[in-house]
This record gives structure tokens, C-alpha cells and sequence, in this order.
């Protein structure tokens, strides 16, 4: 096989080769448009943008202009004012000086340029392709035509990347690269506070980004991050002869509060990035803003032109200076030191959740306004970041008292349209009378059934489609015979099987059958019950709770699954749910309660859900217990699940579940209240709300999904995913059409006076997915419903 011989390149291909490597998305191009416009003078730009820069993108300035004689060559590769010959490198103190930033445009794009001089009568304008000048319409001359116009220019490239379909295919995200437009726009904003900026979508009724000519850097910063950030920054200034080097900026102070890094580094006015400035100020931070900040950082550094290396990276995002390591450690000592100077106090708002927590509330459930005033510190300053300690001015909370001499005023009227004439803290009679709910409806793989111990159990496997999306191979079918099977299985003495014999006598008593029912042990002992003592007549007790000590619980995992619960967690949605009143159910998954003036319905049974996965995350190794008597097999179980799933080989799969769970049961014991025996049956679940149980009907499946969904292997990982089987486990399911009468009664009490108060708990943190699942709606507000009866 003959070499292919080696040919020169076609300067068309050379231009658009090297025009990808400079302009790679609409963003660079603007950044070079950008400091085109700067360098001949503006003090006005405005950016027009059309789907994302790709359709159209204009910037439009008010300098000095293009000389008409230069229009031919402007788009031209290595075409520039700037620089004459190599040595100018050295003093450079423009944005351009290579000459190729229009002319890498109009290679990828249809460029057309309007300029107008001062001097000039009218303005010009000129289209190109591939850096040469091209007619506008087919036909007509491709020299510079007079038009009216503004003294500047304006320079519009449209079809960006026509001719190049893999790099436009890459960027089909229109909001991506105009948040990226926006933000190089608002960077230079706030560097060239001097100068006006305005952003915005063509054919947009606003502008996106507008700042005056007169602004500040701080207002520009407080107009584009707004005015808590800005009003957290401190000023810095510094400077070293040794390096000839001077720098300013703003930077967070060390009550600054954000969840990204922004970091904005100017150097000799050039927006760049340089790596281990960044790092260096972020190391420091580490130590000054809480775990979850970032810091703001708006820094520009003023080298000695002959210093700097501006020619190291395509799109000039890069340079290089001397004596690097020792500038980047006097820019962090100048941080470090103002940060020091303003550490004598900090400023912390109290919540609404907090004050609750700590019973800030007055009689009348009014929230009293406390203030909280931080200390000075003073003494020694070299002592590592934060060194202030607050010391209340005042108590965090008062009640005044009858005998107070303070002056009072007296409390506003309530208007009609605002009054609430509930209080989600009152308890209803029935609330207290309400006894517990061993299950919410009959099991159907148990035979407690009184009057009917023949007739086969129907749809013995079900799951709530909200939380498990497993269960799309499950049947209607019945499983009388494979509840026969289990309950001929060999039992332990004088213990009758949970999931009860088909086989028994149509004359059982109920009190017989009952006796088959879990026990509830609502203490908080981590002791193993003793099983070998026979359940009561009724099938039920209830233990007195013991006084023991709660759990500290110090597992990383456990408490970066609290910290990330608490992260994801929508403030309004908490707060509605955690101080609601129930209004009365929809129907048996929906129900309405009521916050202040506002009427939402609730989805009860998605976020039941949600209620069981928080409570088994912060009420982890601290649940109560709920004991079966007798102790149900888990390969039977799992045999079970198995077989109506659809599995391959479901006594295989039933083994490798009996094996998992043994081999894990001191585990589950421990943290789960997991009782697993020596010859493989479940004795206890945990009690996650107090008298409450689960439907035993998802008992197998969650054997199943426990054993071969969950990741056993990664510490965090394995919490996560067992205590969201065990959730959908708890989760609520609706009775049943053939559910006798009075279950429905009974599902609805556990519904009312155990699941709804429990949102009310501290421990509960609502997630935003809530209102993505369309599980709280709000249905009317009263304000609102006023508005409406006046206009009729």
C-alpha cells in the first residue's frame, strides 16, 4: 500500500480549521466582539441574541468606528491595529492584538458589519463570507454600501455554524448557550462598571441584563447576583512592588451564603481563568464559610504588561505571569486579612422552624419578633477563622408577662378576608379514643376471617404503583394453594402460623383465628421479645413504654442522608404540612386539609411514602417494634413473590433471599429492629409510627425487592435504597372494593389520627418531587375567593 502523498491545504480549509479552534460556541464569540467594542472606545454595548447566538447574534457599540478604507481587509486572517511587530507582545495593553477573532466568524457564520465615524456623513456597511467581502443580494456589487446610522458599529453574525453540522448539532441547547452569553456579558459588566451593558432575546419585551453607564461595580454586582450576595461581600485592596502587581475586588465576607462558587478573575482586564488563584482561594474559604457556601469572588489583578504571556491559549481564556506562586500567596494573605478584620461579628437569621421548635410563640400563637445581636470580639486577631462567638444581647425567647411595665400595643384587627377559624394544634376527643391499628385491613394471606375460612384469598400480592415499579408482572390470580404450602410447613410449638392452614375447620372461633395476629410492642428496648410465651386471647398487647435512652446515631452515612434530606427540602411545602388541619377526605387516597387561609388537597398515599422514609432516616436504631406471633418463613415468603413475579427460577431466587437476610441479621437487628431466627423467619418489623403496621399483603414483595434491589455492598448507598423498600413497604394502600364494610371506617381513622399528625413532627423535611407528583394541590384561598364574590 502506496503513502499517501502530502499536499498543502486549501486556505478556505486552513481558515475554517482554525476558526473552530477559536470560536467554539456563540459565547466566544461574543467574548471577542465584546473587547473588539471595548478597544475602540464604547462606553454603550448591547447584545442582541436569538436562539442562543446561533440564529443571530449582535452587539452593537458606540466607539470609535471602522475607517471605510478598511472594510475590505477587516475579516481577513491576521488583520489588526494592535500590533506591528512581534516585540509589541510585551506591552500589550489591548483585548485583541492577533487579528483573527472576524475573521474566524465570518468563516462560520454569514457576517455583515454597519460602521459609522464620527467624521463620516453616513455609515457603511459590509457582508462576508470566509474573511472576503461578498454582495448582499445576488447580482449587486459586494463593495461597502452607505446606509444610515449611529456612530459605532454593529456587527450581526447569523447562522453561526451553518457550514460546520456536527458543532451545531452539539449546541441544539438554546437556553445553554444563552445563560453562557449572559454570563460573559455580565462579567464585563461588572468589571467595566463605567461602561452600559444590556442583554437581551431579539424580540424580548425586556432586556435581561441592563446597567447604567454610572454604576458602580458593587450596584452592578447587586442588579446581576442580587443584593443579599452583594450586601455579603467586603472589598479588598493590595498590592507589591517587589512583583510589580496591584489588585482589587469584592469577595465574600464570612457570613456570605451560597451554594456555587462564582469566581470572576480579571487580569490587565482580560477575562481569564487561571487555576491556582482559584484554588488557593477556595483552600481558604474552606476554613471561613460554613460546609455547604461557597465563596463570591470578583477579582481584578494589574500586572506589569511585560510580565504577562497573554498568548498561550487559542481563545486567549488562559495566560501565564512571572512569579506566579508568590503573587497567588499575596492575593490569599490580603483575603485572609480582611476577612480577620471583619470577623467581629456575624449576622444569622432565625427561622420561622426554629422559632417553633423553641416555642417562640405568645399566647395567642403569634410569633414573637426576637432579635438576635452578635457580639464584638476582641483581642487576639491571628487566631484561625471564624473567631467570633455570639452571645445573645437578649434572650432568644420572653413571654411578657401581665405585670410587665413595658409598653404594649394593642393587636390589629384581622380582616375578614385573612381570619382563620382553626388552629392546626387543637386535637379532637376521637383523636385520644382512637385505638391502634395492628393493620389497616385484613391480610389477605392470613385466615383470621371468622365467617369464611374457605373462601380463597384474592390478589394476595399487591404494591402501591407510586413508589415501586416492579411489580408489572404481578397477577389478580389467588394463591390459595401456595398459603396451603405454607402453612403446612413444620411450626414451632404452641405457635399458630401467621399466614394461616386453608385446611382448618370451618368451625375455628375467631378467637382462635385472632390469636394468629402480630403483636405490637410499641417500647423502644433494642432486647429481643421473648417469643416463646403465647400471645394473648385477643391477639393483641400493647407494652408500656420504657424509659430507655435514645440512640445517638453517628454513622456518616446516615447522618449525609439527613443532611441531603434536609438540602432537598421545599420550606413552604414543610411548613403547610407541618401545621395543617385535616378537612375530610376525597376519597380513600385523597383528602383536604386546610393551611392559614389556604384549601389544598392531598394525595395521602404518595406521600405516606415519603412520611415512612424520613422517619426511618432520623429515627434510625430508634424505632419501636412490631412482633410476629407466629414467626412467617421467609423462603415461603419470598417462594411466594417469586413465583408471581414471574422469576425463572423462583426456588433458587427464594434461597438466595433466606440467604441474604440471615446472613445480614445482625445488621438488621441493630439498625432496623429486623428480627431474623436461627431457622429463617421474620420475628419483629420496626414500629416506625407508633401504632401503626403495615399491610402484611406486600410482605413478600418487600422480601423480594429487599434481596435483589438493594445495593448490599456500598455503606450509604445500601440506607438509602433498603430504607426506600422498607417505606414502600409502610406506604398506605386503599382498601379493596371486597373489603368488608367497617374496614374502610378503620382504614380512614388510621388515616386521620395517624399518618396526617405525623407530618406535624420535626423530623419531616417535604421534598419538592411532592408537588412534581401532583400530591398537594392548592384548590381555593380565601382572599382570593372574596375577590371573586365582590365582582359578582
Amino acid at each position: 500500500m502506496q503513502p499517501a502523498p502530502i499536499r498543502k491545504l486549501e486556505e478556505t480549509v486552513i481558515n475554517r480549521i482554525a476558526a473552530g479552534e477559536i470560536i467554539n460556541r456563540p459565547s466566544n464569540a461574543l467574548k471577542e466582539l465584546i473587547e473588539n467594542s471595548l478597544d475602540a472606545g464604547s462606553t454603550s454595548i448591547s447584545i442582541t441574541v436569538k436562539d442562543g447566538g446561533l440564529k443571530v447574534l449582535q452587539i452593537q457599540d458606540n466607539g470609535h468606528g471602522i475607517r471605510t478604507e478598511d472594510l475590505p481587509i477587516v475579516c481577513e486572517r491576521f488583520t489588526t491595529s494592535k500590533l506591528k511587530v512581534y516585540e509589541d507582545l510585551s506591552h500589550i495593553q489591548t483585548y485583541g492584538f492577533r487579528g483573527e477573532a472576524l475573521a474566524s466568524i465570518s468563516h462560520v457564520s454569514h457576517l455583515s458589519i454597519t460602521t459609522k465615524q464620527a467624521d463620516s456623513e453616513c455609515a457603511y456597511k459590509a457582508h462576508y463570507a470566509d474573511g472576503k467581502l461578498v454582495p448582499a443580494k445576488p447580482g449587486s456589487g459586494s463593495d461597502p454600501v452607505p446606509c444610515a446610522g449611529n456612530n459605532g458599529t454593529v456587527i450581526t453574525a447569523e447562522d453561526l455554524f451553518y457550514n460546520i453540522p456536527s458543532r451545531k448539532a452539539a449546541l441544539k441547547n438554546t437556553r445553554e448557550e444563552y445563560n453562557r452569553i449572559f454570563e460573559v456579558a455580565s462579567r464585563y459588566a461588572i468589571h467595566n462598571s463605567g461602561i452600559a451593558f444590556s442583554c437581551r432575546k431579539l424580540g424580548a419585551p425586556k432586556v435581561d441584563l441592563s446597567t447604567a453607564a454610572g454604576a458602580s461595580t458593587i450596584t452592578n454586582i447587586r442588579q446581576i447576583f442580587g443584593s443579599k450576595i452583594a450586601n455579603s461581600l467586603v472589598e479588598i485592596q493590595g498590592s507589591s512592588t517587589d512583583y510589580d502587581v496591584e489588585f482589587s475586588g469584592h469577595v465574600s465576607s464570612a457570613a456570605h451564603e451560597m451554594h456555587k462558587t462564582v469566581f470572576l478573575l480579571f487580569i490587565n482586564h482580560r477575562l481569564v481563568e487561571h487555576t491556582p488563584i482559584r484554588r488557593a482561594i477556595e483552600s481558604l474559604y474552606t476554613s471561613v464559610l460554613p460546609k455547604a457556601s461557597r465563596p463570591f469572588v470578583y477579582l481584578d489583578l494589574r500586572i506589569k504588561p511585560e510580565n504577562v504571556d497573554v498568548n498561550v491559549h487559542p481563545t486567549k481564556r488562559e495566560v501565564r505571569f512571572l512569579n506566579e506562586d508568590s503573587i497567588v500567596g499575596c492575593i490569599v494573605d490580603c483575603i485572609h486579612s480582611k476577612l480577620l478584620s471583619c470577623n467581629n461579628s456575624r449576622e444569622f437569621v432565625v427561622q420561622e422552624r426554629l422559632q417553633k421548635q423553641l416555642g417562640l410563640t405568645t399566647d395567642g400563637d403569634t410569633p414573637l419578633l426576637t432579635t438576635i445581636a452578635p457580639s464584638s470580639t476582641t483581642g487576639n486577631t491571628e487566631s484561625n477563622l471564624p473567631t467570633s462567638t455570639l452571645t445573645p444581647a437578649q434572650p432568644i425567647a420572653s413571654t411578657p408577662s401581665r405585670s410587665s411595665n413595658l409598653p404594649t400595643s394593642t393587636p390589629r384587627k384581622t380582616p375578614v378576608n385573612r381570619a382563620v377559624r382553626t388552629n392546626y394544634k387543637t386535637l379532637s376527643l376521637e383523636s385520644f379514643s382512637f385505638g391502634s391499628s395492628p393493620s389497616i385491613r385484613r391480610n389477605r394471606l392470613q385466615t383470621t376471617i371468622d365467617n369464611s375460612v374457605a373462601s380463597p384469598p384474592q390478589n394476595p400480592l399487591r404494591t402501591s404503583p407510586s413508589h415501586v415499579n416492579s411489580s408489572a408482572g404481578l397477577r389478580n390470580e389467588s394463591n390459595f394453594e401456595q398459603a396451603s404450602s405454607i402453612a403446612q410447613k413444620p411450626q414451632p410449638e404452641n405457635i399458630a402460623p401467621l399466614f394461616g392452614q386453608e385446611t382448618v375447620a370451618a368451625a375455628s372461633t375467631s378467637k382462635e383465628c385472632n390469636s394468629a395476629q402480630p403483636v405490637l410492642r410499641s417500647d423502644m428496648s433494642t432486647e429481643p421479645p421473648q417469643l416463646s410465651e403465647p400471645a394473648p386471647a385477643l391477639g393483641k398487647t400493647y407494652a408500656a413504654p420504657k424509659p430507655e435512652p435514645r440512640v445517638e446515631v453517628r454513622l456518616t452515612s446516615i447522618l449525609n442522608l439527613r443532611k441531603d434530606l434536609q438540602r432537598r427540602a421545599n420550606s413552604e411545602l414543610t411548613q403547610v404540612l407541618s401545621e395543617h388541619s385535616f378537612v375530610g377526605f376525597v376519597d380513600d387516597r385523597r383528602a383536604l386539609i386546610q393551611y392559614q387561609t389556604r384549601l389544598y388537597m392531598v394525595d395521602y398515599c404518595k406521600i405516606s411514602y415519603h412520611l415512612f422514609y424520613h422517619r426511618c432516616i432520623f429515627d434510625f436504631m430508634n424505632y419501636g417494634r412490631i412482633i410476629l406471633q407466629p414467626a412467617p418463613s421467609i423462603h415461603e415468603l419470598a417462594l411466594m413473590a417469586a413465583k408471581e413475579l414471574g422469576d425463572v427460577d423462583p426456588e433458587d431466587t427464594a434461597k438466595n433471599v433466606l440467604s441474604r437476610f440471615s446472613d445480614s441479621r445482625e445488621m438488621l437487628e441493630e439498625y432496623y429492629h429486623i428480627r431474623i431466627s436461627d431457622i429463617g423467619t421474620i420475628e419483629s418489623l420496626p414500629m416506625v409510627i407508633r401504632d401503626y403496621s403495615p399491610d402484611y399483603d406486600k410482605l413478600p414483595l418487600f422480601l423480594y425487592n429487599a434481596a435483589t434491589s438493594v445495593n448490599w455492598e456500598e455503606e450509604q448507598q445500601f440506607f438509602k435504597t433498603f430504607t426506600s423498600e422498607l417505606a414502600t413497604f409502610y406506604a398506605l394502600e386503599p382498601p379493596l372494593p371486597d373489603d368488608p364494610p367497617h374496614t374502610k371506617d378503620e382504614y380512614r381513622l388510621v388515616v386521620e389520627h395517624r399518618i396526617m399528625p405525623a407530618f406535624k413532627g420535626s423530623s419531616f423535611w417535604a421534598p419538592g418531587s411532592i408537588l412534581v407528583e401532583n400530591s398537594l394541590v392548592q384548590l381555593a384561598d380565601l382572599p382570593d375567593l372574596y375577590r371573586i364574590f365582590e365582582r359578582c
